[in-house]
């Protein structure tokens, strides 16, 4: 496999905690929208850059360009999901990930992020361990 890059543009949305809905007598549990729809544009963006389903353990390593809030580690949860059934069956295959978040101007906010084998991504990791 080689590498694929891709790239998202628009506000990276962390992933928002799930939500408690009562219809009726009926209680349910939902993703806001704004992160279904952050999920939604990741997948749109992996189909248009041909991204194909990947076997394996794998590796994601992400920049999210951004002036908003947001943790990292709630940014690549939602990137992450968005790439489920997209770019791996699921996120259990993602065995390195690398995720930074910088800052940048309002209108170049953008996501982008690299998938590849994790055996060829370890390597690079071991030279710089502490």
């Amino acid at each position: 496999m080689q590498a694929v890059r891709i790239t998202v543009p628009g506000r990276p949305v962390p992933k928002g905690r799930p939500r408690l809905g009562v219809r009726g007598r009926k209680a349910f549990i939902y993703t806001p929208p704004e992160t279904r729809e952050f999920e939604e544009a990741v997948r749109v963006y992996a189909v248009k850059h041909k991204v194909k389903k990947q076997n394996g353990d794998l590796a994601a390593i992400a920049t999210f360009y951004t002036g908003g809030q947001g943790d990292v580690d709630n940014l690549l949860k939602s990137l992450l999901d968005g790439l489920n059934g997209v770019a791996w069956e699921d996120d259990r295959q993602v065995k390195v990930v690398i995720g930074v978040k910088l800052n940048c101007p309002k209108g170049q906010e953008r996501t982008e992020v690299i998938i590849a084998r994790a055996d060829e991504v370890m390597p690079l990791l071991k030279k710089v361990a502490i």
